[in-house]
């Protein structure tokens, strides 16, 4: 860790840390924003920087979440503390949680038992987020499949993304069978989840969380071990509440994540 000058955060921020004694880094810095950890007098803290305007909305949208899901559920997230604007940034404040990302923690163990550990864990908590009921306004909400298709073509029109207008059609004309949505995470990655105690523990970056479609975060989960069978039962033998069709997986992490 290195010696912080605090000149990147905003005072208000200060008032709420106190003295900042180090700062440090995540080993992978996320496409949308830059991650500082402050470590000072009074504990440990993330702060959020984004300055792109598609990726401001992102992070304003991330502290209204965590604020209504830190009131009204019991999920395993960070506590946000404060969000601030300047004219060139947008900056979020929240609590540092123990653990290291999923990702890292299949890099290091050591055993496949240990692996389809991690992963079993991981498709266990996922359910706890799956059978939280949301705050009561998610459930009022559109469809959330219809709102992330119109999101999708507004971000093709106006952003770089990996989808296209073929691809988009597509979705679009062949939706899968609807079934009850549930609160999503919305970007479940192996990225997104820390593991403290061999244990997934804690969900971050929740600026998709939602009233949604569970299959997009299954999707996502097991994007990175598709193909190993072994991880996959582990996961599904967690997670207990449906699989996803090949079909299905292809629609979500194949095609409507594309635009995301």
């Amino acid at each position: 860790m290195k010696n912080t000058k605090n000149q990147s955060i905003p005072e208000k921020f200060k008032k709420i840390i106190g003295n900042v004694l180090q700062t440090s880094y995540p080993k992978r810095q996320g496409a949308t924003s830059e991650v500082q950890f402050f470590h000072a007098e009074q504990g440990n803290y993330v702060c959020k920087c984004s300055s792109l305007p598609k990726y401001r909305s992102w992070l304003l949208k991330e502290a209204k979440v965590m604020q209504e899901l830190n009131a009204k559920t019991a999920l395993s997230i960070p506590t946000y503390l404060d969000f601030e604007e300047d004219e060139n940034n947008s900056y979020l404040l929240m609590s540092m949680e123990p653990g290291i990302p999923l990702r890292e923690a299949l890099i290091v163990a050591k055993t496949v038992e240990e692996k389809k550990n991690l992963i079993h864990s991981f498709g266990t908590k996922l359910r706890t987020v799956h059978e939280t009921d949301p705050p009561l306004k998610w459930k009022q909400q559109a469809c959330w499949l219809d709102m992330q298709l119109k999101r999708a073509a507004y971000n093709l029109n106006n952003y770089e993304v990996d989808g296209n207008q073929q691809l988009l059609e597509k979705l679009i004309l062949n939706k899968p069978e609807t079934i009850p949505q549930t609160l999503i995470h919305g970007d479940c990655t192996i990225d997104n989840v820390l593991v403290t105690d061999n244990q997934v523990h804690t969900f971050i970056d929740l600026s998709e969380t939602a009233f949604g479609d569970p299959r997009y975060d299954i999707a996502l989960a097991i994007r990175s071990f598709l193909f190993d069978k072994e991880l996959l039962d582990a996961f599904y033998t967690g997670y207990r509440l449906q699989q996803i069709t090949n079909e299905e997986f292809n629609y979500f992490d194949g095609g409507l994540y594309e635009f995301f």
